[in-house]
């Protein structure tokens, strides 16, 4: 009888469930009525000026409409308090850009930072909605200034990190300062709640069970500790499944007695001490046992006595973080709205400020208007084109190319390359491309077999707008179809002519406010470097790099443009209710949609959890195969059932897309700081492989910094030696450290400026010694100089050499 109210319970409820939801999906009208009912948004604005002969500041209501854009508000609550002639001085003297919009949220204010997000899917309508507030408020402010005491800071900083993370001169939007202000929030996050006292002392601990072969060590698992306190000793027998707590008081309880001897002043108990290793910045302290602490098992492991100091905790007010200028922005920032929020179908187009790239059928181009480069190749006779591709991590869309030109200062073509994939089709993360191929002019015994190779490369770029596309062989009869099989044809080593990759660079076509680009852009590219400079590795990392070169002087420039819209275009951040609608009445869910686990029936919940928890290499049943197809999403949430390499594959260059690179991440976040160390070299590598700065990787890594001192340490070192040596990826590890270093306390500040200045010397004297030894290496100037200055004695020089630690 109960089974039967458990089942009828488990799958009764989801008919209703089902029917609700779509008389609620039939229940929404995308009519411009409608939606003008539905979009409008109260909110009282507190301006910066105060009413004359009033106390307080001017207030403005104003009805907002759901898909106006942050900036296009500001702009309306500036032109009302200029028609309602509100302190006209300062409203016609200022721009609205001259303030910032804060609002209140569970006792801490929040700036709404991003100015071209629609106003419906910021964090405080969600917020208002869910305290179901009717009017929502907002304050206006001016745009604070950075005080001297900031920039002071700003500035050591950056001497810490060797990158001026402020410096925007090689950039083309704002997404490094974007992200600075995003990783504000996980930061405080973190900060409010970590321990004190456990972060200060940072203990080493495993929660993996004790191996065999050191329970055999152990008698009567059993250990003697032998405790220091200032010049005086105590051995006391302790027992390995004791916490340090517990060892502290069997200490105490054992040395009542002795007290005057040991030096243990009155008053004081075992809670006003901690245990710290002999030699060590080590401490046993928190609630784990004893064999869970590595000090503990390396001691048994190598037949050592186990010696600690009996010491005052450290002072937790060191690691006191210096308070942030910045207000902590909004939760949503860069979040784009649904598909049916922003689409333009059946809504009138004098509502319309933004467009769902959904939305555009068209395929993608781009026009190459051409290249510049400071200095030309030695050998006159090159030929150059233009190769353009769309990547999604290293899966490749779509490929165009130019016609071929011959290298001068300055080669134009001012031409359109259409690609055979449509806007709507492209995904975030995808990148465009750029690489100048560069050849040999073709050698012909017959000049006007030259002239006619250059006509017919020539010709083919077409100048009237359409796609310009090159010919690969002027008495070739063959026309392949493909762009891989015209670049394979084109690159291919013939007896005619040789092609080889000169620069690159790469543009995201999708930014990271989820706008598609527009408009020209001028990129400055980098240099592919020759195979005895760098590994392949490295290479097709920085192949990767949204980054352009920073040399603007003798980079190679390249110039294009983009298709220009009246308004911004915006991916969609889920698929629209009709789609989910149609795909469910097909029997499929779609991409937006989630199933979530509620609607799994009870007796599943048991079976889908076994499934998970057997081991992968267990061979599934059809019933299962079935079960766990039929609920594909519930096992996406859940990372348990991922290994830890697979995670870690999921992070290389081969996948761009968030969801599944989030996915990887939640398996991370359930390894102990033992297994984060070990992986830690190889996770700040594939920060290389993120499409944009802020993502799910580098929050994880920065949360994990700044829980334990111990990771904090080796990301410090990792980071700063990749900024130091990658300028492709510079400003990307630039920002993550900073983020770092702004949660940590000035004792562990001062830890790493002592370190940096250490390094820094070290390499000094290394470039000393190598320029001081670079005369005696030179044969030429001895053979020069060997007359005039002998031989030193014994007719052998004693060689010192260095190697920089950086």
């Amino acid at each position: 009888m109960d089974e039967q109210q458990t089942q009828a319970s488990d799958e009764e409820p989801e008919v209703p469930r089902e029917d609700a939801r779509r008389r609620r999906r039939r229940k929404k009208a995308i009519s411009a009525s409608s939606c003008a009912s539905m979009d409008q948004i109260t909110v009282e604005f507190v301006l910066p000026t105060a009413a004359r002969g009033g106390s307080g500041p001017d207030t403005l209501p104003l009805e907002v409409a759901g898909n106006w854009t942050v900036e296009q508000v500001k702009a309306q609550v500036w032109l009302k308090a200029v028609t309602l002639n509100l302190c006209p001085d300062f409203y016609q003297r200022f721009s609205p850009d001259h303030c910032i919009l804060l609002y209140q949220k569970k006792g801490n204010v929040c700036e709404i930072y991003d100015k071209h997000q629609v106003f419906q899917t910021l964090d405080c309508i969600r917020y208002w909605r869910a305290l179901k507030k009717d009017v929502g408020r907002i304050q206006l402010v001016p745009r604070p200034q950075p005080s001297d005491e900031s920039l002071q800071y700003q500035r050591y900083l950056n001497c810490l990190i060797g990158y001026d993370v402020t410096d925007v001169s090689n950039v083309h939007d704002d997404e490094l300062e974007f992200t600075r202000r995003k990783l504000l929030t996980p930061r405080r996050i973190e900060l409010s709640e970590r321990d004190a006292k456990l972060y200060s002392m940072d203990p080493w601990v495993t929660r993996k069970p004790l191996p065999e072969h050191l329970l055999t060590k152990v008698s009567n698992a059993h250990v003697l500790f032998v405790i220091h306190i200032r010049m005086a000793s105590q051995t006391i027998k302790v027992a390995l499944d004791e916490s340090p707590a517990q060892v502290l008081a069997s200490f105490f309880a054992k040395t009542a007695s002795k007290r005057v001897l040991l030096g243990i002043p009155d008053g004081v108990c075992e809670a006003d001490f901690v245990l710290r290793v002999c030699g060590r910045e080590e401490y046993l302290y928190g609630d784990e046992p004893l064999q869970d602490f590595n000090w503990i098992r390396q001691c048994l492991k190598n037949g050592e006595e186990i010696h600690l100091v009996l010491e005052t905790p450290p002072d937790t007010d060191l690691d006191l973080v210096q308070k942030e200028d910045w207000a902590q922005v909004d939760d949503c920032t860069g979040v784009a709205g649904t598909h049916e929020q922003l689409t333009i179908d059946e809504k009138d187009h004098e509502r319309v400020f933004t467009i769902s790239m959904w939305d555009c059928n068209r395929k993608f181009r781009v026009k190459v208007l051409g290249i510049d480069i400071p200095s030309l190749p030695k050998i006159p006779e090159f030929i150059v084109s233009i190769e353009a591709s769309i990547f999604h991590g290293q899966q490749l869309l779509a490929q165009e190319r130019t016609s071929s030109k011959s290298f001068s200062e300055e080669v134009l073509w001012n031409c359109w390359l259409e690609f055979n994939i449509k806007i709507k089709d492209l995904p975030k993360g995808a990148r465009l491309n750029l690489q100048v191929v560069c050849g040999k002019q073709p050698q012909t015994p017959n000049s006007k077999g030259a002239s006619a190779f250059q006509d017919n490369a020539a010709g083919t770029g077409n100048h009237d707008g359409k796609a310009g596309r090159h010919s690969l062989s002027a008495s070739s009869s063959h026309h392949p179809d493909t762009p891989s099989e015209r670049l394979r044809l084109c690159l291919r080593p013939s007896g005619k002519t040789k092609s080889r990759l000169l620069y690159y660079v790469n543009l995201l076509l999708v930014d990271h406010r989820s706008l598609l680009r527009q408009g020209e852009f001028i990129l400055h590219m980098w240099k592919m470097p020759e195979k005895s400079e760098e590994s392949s590795s490295s290479i097709n990392a920085d192949k990767l790099t949204s980054a352009t070169n920073p040399d603007k002087a003798s980079a190679m420039a390249v110039a294009i443009l983009l298709d220009k819209y009246c308004y911004p275009v915006v991916l969609p951040k889920s698929r629209d209710a009709g789609a989910a609608r149609d795909a469910a009445a097909a029997g499929e869910e779609a991409e937006g949609g989630e199933r979530g686990q509620r609607e799994m029936p009870n007796h599943l919940k048991k079976q889908f959890a076994a499934i998970v928890a057997t081991d992968p290499l267990h061979p599934l049943s059809p019933e299962d195969k079935e079960l766990l197809w039929h609920f594909r999403h519930e096992c996406m949430r859940d990372p348990s059932g991922l290994d830890v390499g697979l995670a870690m594959q999921l992070l290389d260059c081969h996948y761009s897309d968030a969801q599944v690179r989030s996915m990887a991440v939640r398996k991370l976040e359930t390894l102990e700081d033992d297994d984060v160390l070990r992986y830690l070299l190889q996770l700040v590598q594939a920060v290389k492989f993120e499409p944009y700065h802020d993502s799910a990787l580098v929050r994880f890594l920065l949360k994990r910094a700044l829980r334990s001192k111990r990771i904090g340490h080796f990301l410090f070192w990792f980071l700063r030696s990749e900024i130091a040596q990658s300028m492709h990826y510079q400003q990307r590890y630039a920002v993550l450290l900073e983020a770092f270093l702004r949660g940590c306390g000035e004792d562990m500040l001062q830890d790493f400026r002592k370190q940096v200045e250490m390094t820094e010397g070290l390499q000094k004297v290394t470039r000393e010694m190598k320029a001081m030894s670079a005369d005696k290496c030179d044969i030429t100037a001895q053979g020069e100089r060997g007359a005039a200055r002998p031989a030193p004695p014994g007719g052998r020089l004693l060689w010192v050499t260095a190697r920089s630690p950086g």
